[in-house]
């Protein structure tokens, strides 16, 4: 017995394996299984840490540094100006002039030369120059008279002080210097008053009053000499005290 074939037709019409069934039927993997691709990143820049500092904080440090410079310059023009400034004559009190205190024929003497100064150590030396600036001395008014009974030659002066309490202690100054020789008075021309020369001086309220003897050639004059006495008690007390000072403030 004879077994038939299929003829090619036959072939043909068996069902070609469908390639796109298998491809589709394939399990496909999940989306967690995908790799990503990993971007390498760049490393972020490095800087060095600085301190911030605020717009406020520099104005306020650069205007702290302008007080301050203020401060100093301030101080050192201060200081310059009172290296330079003349003794100024207290608020309220009107300086002395020459025909104030010595106007000519003075006391019934001979007023040879007088001057009124702002520099009141003109008039002294030595110790007593600190002493008069430490207690405020604005002003001097000096004179050299000639007295006719014998012709003395006088330096008479009187000198303001800043108070009475300074003038008091000038005049205890005046007393310790005089006595050891470290200060004392000078003549109309500058020169220091000789050794051994007369001197008087008084505190007369804010002012100190004072006059040197000497001889007629400018030598010391004799302390023996009751003249001498005479001659310093008038001025000192009678002329300067209660003609010239009485009614000054």
């Amino acid at each position: 017995m004879r077994y038939a074939t299929p003829n090619r037709s036959a072939h043909r019409a068996t069902p070609a394996l469908d390639l796109m069934f298998l491809v589709r039927s394939l399990p496909r993997p999940s989306a967690g299984q995908h790799r990503q691709h990993t971007r390498t990143q760049a490393a972020p820049r490095r800087h060095a840490w600085r301190e911030p500092y605020p717009a406020i904080q520099l104005f306020t440090r650069g205007l702290a540094a302008l007080i301050v410079l203020g401060i100093f310059l301030t101080l050192g023009f201060l200081v310059v100006a009172d290296d330079h400034q003349d003794p100024v004559t207290p608020a309220g009190r009107v300086p002395l002039t020459v025909p104030d205190a010595f106007p000519a024929g003075a006391a019934g003497y001979r007023v040879e030369r007088a001057v009124a100064e702002a520099d009141c150590t003109l008039a002294v030396t030595g110790d007593l120059r600190s002493a008069l600036s430490a207690y405020g001395c604005s002003q001097a008014v000096r004179a050299n008279l000639t007295v006719p009974d014998g012709d003395y030659q006088v330096t008479a002066g009187i000198l303001d002080l800043a108070d009475a309490q300074s003038a008091v202690a000038v005049a205890d100054r005046v007393r310790q210097l005089v006595e050891t020789g470290d200060g004392s008075f000078t003549s109309m021309t500058g020169t220091p008053t000789a050794a051994g020369t007369p001197i008087g001086w008084r505190a007369r309220g804010h002012y100190l009053i004072y006059c040197a003897i000497a001889g007629p050639g400018g030598e010391p004059a004799l302390g023996e000499d009751p003249q001498l006495q005479e001659i310093t008690a008038h001025l000192l007390d009678t002329y300067l005290s209660d003609q010239v000072l009485a009614h000054r403030p």
